[in-house]
């Protein structure tokens, strides 16, 4: 009895308190989360230290010889790359002065980069033809990232750089001055670049614009875009669905439908050879899943999964089949490049495309099908968002590929819009920077994104369907999401925004050195059952709720709704080290269903619950006691430690 008496004051006290450990939540945040390009504090360095004949960088400054546009977006670029490389900032000045890294023009050899070190300075040249800022990042890339613990640049280094076999857009004629539409000098470039296997490279003080004309540059060779910067205008297009930029694969997609037999889940090879390693896409469409609930429900996707396949036909094990396959009506084989290909840099701006609030998606940006590519660098804006706007798909998506990494990327929210649903209510429309389908093995390493990530004016920054071994690493970002199911999810080393960790899924999901501000820490989406058919583990995070809801997964299935799947409310939960800055008791999970509260409800979709509950290291501000969940009829599991 006292126990219960207690659990009830506990409760009125977390009630109570809650509005006033958020404001706390807020003033203890504050010094770590601005607006603008938040970074997560738990990005790990290549190098704890740089030195200059042992002196520290940061008692460096950088100087350029000239205010013009290709000095000082050197002496920026060398700023940016010194601190992704040892975390320490050092500042721009304008004299020259001992200690110094001094940035200036070799115009003897348009193709030649120079870092030399001399009396304790170290003099960067370059040329405004090939690039400065191209140079600094090379260095940075081939030097710096690939050493350990530290680099000490000494009297008589000396680091050469030649830049050959490129072309670059003014050689088919863009301009660069941000007026003149440079999209078809963009496209020429690269299909002469494709045919010719040329590197391209971007003029590093040019502002390229892009109308609205219905073309793709297909991009098939390595491409550095340095510091340029593209102004893309989506307030007259003629194709809504036409990708700025296409990153191509080598060799198209081959059918195979005809040659794969059903498959079970646990098969391990679909029965036929192929040319050469592939990601393959498979689909049954007598079989509909993900029926979606709610505003935006729906008649189901057809069941679809994808997996990596050697030569051999063999299934590689970290891709496994998810669902049986009694009937294949459609197998497609996407061959995968052997060797990486990498498109770098840019500063793109969208100008918002103002057309009518409804579900016409925008796909004008970066779409990656090729497998064994590198993003790295961009960064992407939004002006011009008004009153109205039609939601975007991404400005980078990645689409029938494996093994490609997005890093030190910056993206921005888009302002949410809303519109009528197809459950003839109003409904918001997701609207994503960051796009993934039918993806393996893709890793988001070190990006943000521009705006606030706890600033619920913009809708949550990503959305995937259909992937497996999704990564988040060193990111600060509004949103991780899966909607139509992931096969395994890592999230580490990161900081989540007021979306948080929503996933619809099977497998792992490891949540390591994060911190969620958010309503709840993992939401398991209600409009797809709530559902992860595998364990969570959570270790070493904090949660920052932005509500008064004492619970740390948010799950809801009212229990009579066929989802096209048996959905579970993951098989165990593993938690190692989780702080709440919350007051009162917690509760690991929401009340799941609200009309299932005796053992003698009968449910026609019934919920699996979990099978092991281990919880350690939880701690929270005051009155830390967490249970499973006060729908005790569903959950029998009890907490083990």
């Amino acid at each position: 009895m006292f126990s219960r008496i207690l659990a009830v004051l506990m409760c009125i006290v977390s009630v109570l308190t809650a509005p006033f450990s958020q404001i706390s939540a807020k003033f203890e945040l504050k010094n770590e989360l601005e607006k603008g390009s938040f970074e997560s504090p738990y990005i790990v360095r290549p190098l704890d230290e740089i030195t200059i004949n042992g002196v520290s960088v940061d008692e460096y400054s950088v100087v350029a010889c000239d205010d013009a546009p290709v000095y000082t977006n050197a002496a920026q670029t060398l700023c940016n790359e010194l601190y992704k490389a040892c975390g320490k900032k050092i500042e721009v000045a304008e004299n020259i002065s001992s200690n110094a890294f001094i940035i200036s023009e070799k115009l003897n050899n348009e193709n030649r980069f120079t870092i030399k070190v001399e009396d304790g300075n170290v003099y960067i040249e370059g040329s405004s033809g090939a690039g400065i800022s191209r140079g600094i990042t090379a260095f940075a890339d081939e030097i710096l990232l690939s050493s350990q613990e530290s680099f000490n640049f000494k009297d008589g280094y000396e680091y050469n750089k030649t830049f050959s076999d490129y072309v670059t857009y003014e050689d088919f004629g863009a301009v660069g001055d941000g007026k003149a539409d440079d999209f078809e000098a963009i496209v020429k470039t690269h299909e002469f670049a494709n045919a010719k296997g040329l590197r391209v490279f971007a003029n590093e003080t040019a502002t390229y614009y892009i109308g609205g004309a219905d073309k793709t540059a297909y991009i098939k060779t390595c491409t550095d875009w340095s510091t340029a910067r593209f102004i893309i205008d989506d307030t007259n297009v003629e194709n809504r669905s036409a990708w700025i930029f296409n990153i191509a694969p080598s060799q198209g997609a081959i059918k195979i439908t005809d040659k794969v037999a059903p498959l079970k889940e646990d098969a391990t090879n679909i029965g036929t050879s192929l040319e050469s390693k592939s990601l393959v896409v498979l689909t049954d469409s007598n079989v509909k899943r993900y029926i979606r609930k709610g505003a935006n429900q729906n008649s189901g996707s057809n069941q679809t999964d994808v997996i990596l396949v050697f030569e051999n036909g063999d299934i590689s094990p970290d891709t496994p089949l998810i669902w049986d396959f009694n009937t294949i009506t459609s197998a497609t084989a996407y061959p995968i490049d052997s060797e990486f290909l990498t498109v770098k840099g840019g500063r793109f701006t969208t100008i918002a495309n103002n057309a009518a609030s409804e579900y016409n998606y925008y796909a004008r940006g970066i779409q990656v099908r090729r497998s064994n590519t590198v993003i790295d660098g961009i960064y992407h804006d939004i002006k011009n968002e008004g009153k109205t706007g039609a939601p975007y798909s991404a400005f980078v998506s990645l689409s029938c590929c494996a093994d490609v990494t997005v890093k030190n990327c910056t993206f921005t929210g888009h302002k949410k819009y809303t519109t009528t649903g197809s459950a003839g209510t109003s409904v918001t429309m997701g609207t994503y920077d960051i796009g993934a389908a039918t993806a393996v093995n893709a890793k988001f390493i070190n990006c943000n994104q521009t705006n606030d990530i706890t600033d619920n004016d913009y809708w949550g920054i990503a959305g995937t369907n259909y992937c497996k071994n999704l990564v988040y690493d060193g990111c600060a970002l509004s949103r991780f999401d899966a909607h139509q199911g992931v096969l395994n999810a890592t999230v580490k080393n990161s900081v989540l925004g007021h979306h948080g960790i929503k996933l619809i899924g099977s497998g792992t999901a490891l949540i390591e050195n994060t911190t969620v501000l958010s309503d709840s820490f993992i939401a398991l989406r209600s409009d797809y059952g709530s559902t992860w058919n595998g364990e969570i583990i959570i270790r070493n995070c904090k949660f920052y709720p932005t509500g008064v809801s004492n619970y740390i997964i948010d799950a809801e299935n009212t229990e009579d709704h066929d989802f096209g799947y048996t959905c579970y409310l993951l098989q165990k939960i593993e938690i190692d080290g989780l702080y709440v800055h919350r007051v009162g008791i917690n509760y690991l999970f929401t009340m799941v269903n609200s009309k299932h509260i005796l053992d003698s409800y009968k449910a026609e979709y019934p919920v699996v619950p979990p099978q092991e509950i281990i919880v350690n290291d939880f701690d929270c501000l005051f009155f830390g006691d967490i249970f499973v969940s006060m729908n005790k009829a569903i959950f029998k599991t009890r907490i083990s430690s």
